[in-house]
């Protein structure tokens, strides 16, 4: 056999074994290269292993003169054991790669709040421990009513005891939100994000100061329309008047134990009106636009909302309901006396 042939023999016998010592230590894939080398001097097949990342080079000595063939392969990447504490339990992986490959590994999912000991992107190690704090946000809006103030108004147009709600009130509230964060269920901080305010409205009471006025003439009780000695003219109408007033009027009656806005016993020949178009304590007569019908005499004691209005010019007190029902509503005459 010639000497060549003698060193291809040595070559391959050599790269074989150099497959055998690889299979051995678990070697996956194994890529064989030839190149020319001279070292010492023939000696048995030795191999070495140096890892770099996940290769591993084996080598082995042939005579001076002679190629050396290299045989490269890609070792297992190494596993580790790796204990990952969430959700209040610990769950033990055994895991190559990095700090996500070991969640992926355990089917644990970090959401972006959630806090975690150790970067994703950090290489496992012998005795790796990740922990996992669960953080949860929260808005919560609380709502606190503000009470609104009662303020009064006086009118010195309107007697004493005399009451109007002129403003209704309003409450307010104040609508604040807050931001609630816990850690695996125990709250660690409440801070306020928004505040709005709604502002409470007032509510305004009008009240009367006019003392009551003395007046030198009264109607006596059950006074009539004859009753007063008022001089008509042909068509019943009074001689002496100053003004006439046309409207409309209606009729009420009162219960026992009433008493007008001016603080007198309801009777026929008291008739409410709106103080600040007739005055309290004015004489009337009253008769109807079309002459059908006759009030009569009259004083202005009483008042009504119908009649501070503007709705209604008169309201005719009567004993009785029906006598009120009888007269309904009807545009009248309003004669003031001199």
């Amino acid at each position: 056999m010639s000497n060549n042939a003698n060193k291809r023999s040595v070559i391959n016998d050599t790269a074989e074994n150099c497959k055998k010592i690889l299979k051995n230590l678990k070697i996956k894939t194994v890529v064989t290269t030839v190149s020319a080398l001279a070292i010492g001097t023939v000696s048995i097949c030795a191999a070495a292993v140096m890892n770099k990342e996940d290769t591993a080079v084996a080598l082995t000595a042939l005579p001076a003169g002679t190629e050396k063939a290299a045989v490269v392969a890609e070792m297992p990447a190494k596993e580790f054991d790796v204990t990952i504490a969430v959700d209040g339990k610990n769950i033990c992986v055994k895991c190559a790669g990095n700090v996500a490959d070991a969640l992926d590994a355990a089917g644990v999912k970090v959401e972006n709040e959630d806090l975690i000991n150790i970067g994703l992107s950090e290489p496992l190690g012998s005795g790796t421990e990740i922990i996992i704090n669960r953080v949860n946000i929260v808005e919560e809006v609380q709502v606190e009513v503000i009470e609104y103030a009662t303020k009064y108004r006086e009118d010195d147009e309107q007697l004493v005891g005399y009451t109007e709600t002129v403003v209704d009130g309003e409450e307010g509230e104040v609508e604040t939100t807050f931001r609630h964060v816990y850690i695996d269920g125990e709250l660690v901080s409440s801070d306020v994000i928004d505040e709005d305010i709604t502002e409470p409205v007032d509510e305004v009471i009008v009240i009367g100061t006019m003392e009551e006025p003395v007046y030198e003439k009264a109607v006596p009780a059950g006074q009539t329309s004859g009753s007063k000695d008022v001089e008509l003219d042909a068509n019943g109408i009074p001689v002496n008047y100053v003004d006439v007033i046309t409207g409309e009027a209606t009729a009420y009656s009162a219960a026992a134990g009433s008493i007008t806005s001016t603080g007198k016993v309801p009777q026929v020949g008291y008739v409410a009106v709106d103080p600040k178009v007739i005055p309290y304590g004015t004489e009337l007569y009253i008769v109807s636009v079309d002459g059908t019908r006759t009030y009569g005499y009259a004083v202005a004691e009483d008042t009504g909302s119908a009649m501070r209005s503007g709705r209604v010019l008169v309201d005719l007190y009567m004993d009785t309901e029906s006598e009120c029902y009888n007269w309904g509503r009807r545009d009248v005459n309003v004669y003031i006396l001199g």
